[in-house]
């Protein structure tokens, strides 16, 4: 008896949001004039500052359109350049996304109700996505972006204003008001205006084509150069139509020198301590950014009841003003006695979908491998919840996607920390609902591992649902587990649901760094695990017990 438990395309329009509308807009022709070369390194004194109206003011860059005449219904807030320096985006408030020259649209929060407004954007180096960031450093990643961190869990003396990628595309700053600074993932620091007086604030920030400077621009059109970035000049504030609100740099050198040694990291606050001048000496330094701890959520099944239902929901409530990166689910969405319909389907979507962070969805067994037709089940379910390369949630998160029909199975990295689903229902890991699961299961692991292997990952996160320990699972994918786990020789967190009861270990016999959690199930559907992830501590991982 059984336990109770897109592809992206290129397009010839931008799509526009203005005041909640979503609108087509031809994305003009590139500029006949001059344009920096992709192969030669653009001066490090050429950028364009972005007004509030949409307004661009180049400096010795061409000009490939703006918003004047036309202001947005939303104010203009970021700004991206393209890779090959022929157009750019321009992001609103709201997320609304505008595209001139070769700029391309990859999506947008215009839809969304969001938390906090948009203040800034950064595109990845292949053009084929960008970030946009909240004010409170919240990140909205479209297209090939990647998430490397964000200052949600932290208090900021001062909102965030912008924002800009690191020279790989692995990382990325954010700047405040007060002109602090913020890096994750490979982003190097090199200098901010925190603590020093500010003829204007800090509206935004643009990375210097060969990755190793950047610059500041205040509201009034003050231009700060730090690193290798030089100053071009600034426009005069006081005849302004509207404030400056952004600064866009020309594109970066292509990647081809070996890897320069660690810049000095930046200070993880909004307030870092007293820089030296642009050019001056590098700050001492301090924690690396890239290291920085973020927060995760895990929860198990959803609650097989109406009553049930209420408590998810005031676990979600609490979940979302927590501060998490992200939520992972690994349990059952249903009753086992339950009917398997698309209602229930429905229901728990719009559930996860409420979520103000983004949200990933591992399946149970009760909504498919229990129900008669399980693979029609299954189906039903993979075009529910899978039919993008984005978690759920109200804040999207790329993920990585095993090839289809597979396509339950993600893979993603956040502060270098690779963390993979896998569909292994209970209570034996295996089912004939589902033709080719169990070697898709054993491929996506290896994968996993290969992964943080290759890109020297601090510790790996698996999630499922089976539970290993309950007797029946499956065999081969367990040993698999724990050979590559001994093998990777740093922290791997086995997440699985199923037998209903909290549990926390090292429960493999000579492989002290494979740590078994199991989540809290059906009867603690207002319970959840907050996971500390710090990719700096050799442990990498800390675990409390939450209750909303």
């Amino acid at each position: 008896m059984r336990r109770a438990l897109c592809r992206r395309l290129a397009v010839a329009v931008a799509v526009v949001s203005i005041a909640g509308v979503t609108r087509a807009v031809a994305v003009p022709e590139s500029s006949p004039r001059s344009e920096p070369s992709p192969a030669v390194a653009p001066p490090t004194s050429s950028y364009w500052l972005i007004g509030a109206d949409g307004n661009v003011y180049p400096f010795n860059v061409p000009d490939f359109g703006s918003l004047r005449g036309s202001p947005p219904a939303r104010p203009i807030v970021g700004a991206a350049v393209t890779p090959r320096g022929k157009g750019y985006w321009l992001a609103g408030t709201d997320g609304g996304i505008f595209a001139f020259g070769d700029a391309r649209f990859h999506g947008s929060t215009g839809a969304m109700r969001l938390n906090r407004p948009i203040v800034g954007m950064a595109a990845t180096p292949s053009g084929d996505g960008y970030w946009l960031v909240a004010s409170d450093g919240g990140i909205f990643a479209f297209g090939d972006a990647g998430f490397y961190g964000s200052t949600g869990s932290i208090v900021l003396n001062k909102p965030i204003t912008g924002m800009s990628t690191s020279r790989t595309g692995r990382g990325y700053r954010f700047v405040a008001s007060d002109g602090g600074l913020f890096s994750f993932g490979d982003a190097p620091y090199a200098g901010s205006a925190a603590g020093r007086p500010l003829r204007d604030p800090i509206v935004g920030m643009a990375g210097s084509p060969t990755g190793n400077g950047y610059w500041l621009v205040g509201s009034a059109g003050t231009v700060r150069a730090y690193g290798d970035g030089r100053s071009a000049g600034s426009v005069p504030g006081d005849s302004l139509p509207a404030p400056i609100v952004a600064i866009m740099a020309p594109p970066r050198l292509p990647d081809t020198s070996p890897p320069s040694p660690p810049e000095a990291p930046g200070p993880p606050s909004s307030t870092p301590a007293p820089s030296s001048p642009p050019g001056g000496d590098t700050p001492p330094p301090t924690r690396a950014a890239s290291t920085a701890p973020f927060r995760i959520a895990l929860i198990g099944d959803t609650g097989y009841t109406a009553a049930q239902d209420e408590l998810l929901l005031k676990t979600r409530t609490a979940i979302s003003s927590g501060s998490y990166a992200f939520v992972v689910h690994d349990g059952d969405i249903q009753g086992p006695q339950g009917p398997c319909t698309d209602e229930r389907l429905r229901y728990v979507h719009e559930v996860f979908e409420g979520f103000s962070v983004p949200f990933v969805f591992t399946p149970g067994d009760n909504e498919w491998a229990g129900c008669a037709g399980p693979a029609e089940r299954l189906a039903a379910i993979r075009q529910r919840f899978f039919s993008t390369d984005q978690s759920l949630g109200q804040r999207r998160m790329p993920l990585t996607r095993q090839a289809a029909p597979f396509v339950e199975n993600a893979r993603w990295s956040a502060g270098n920390v690779v963390f993979a689903t896998l569909n292994v229902p209970g209570p034996d890991g295996k089912s004939s609902g589902a033709e080719g699961l169990p070697a898709a299961n054993l491929a996506w692991l290896n994968e996993a591992f290969d992964v943080a292997t290759n890109q020297q990952s601090p510790g790996l996160m698996v999630i499922w649902q089976d539970d290993p320990f309950a007797g029946g699972s499956d065999d081969d994918l367990q040993t698999a587990l724990v050979e590559r786990a001994s093998a990777f020789g740093k922290p791997v967190v086995l997440v699985h649901g199923d037998s209903h009861v909290y549990r926390l270990g090292t429960n493999w016999p000579g492989v002290p760094n494979l740590i078994e959690l199991q989540t809290f199930a059906v009867d603690n559907t207002d319970r959840w695990v907050e996971v500390t992830v710090d990719p700096a501590d050799p442990g990498v991982f800390r675990f409390a017990k939450m209750q909303s």
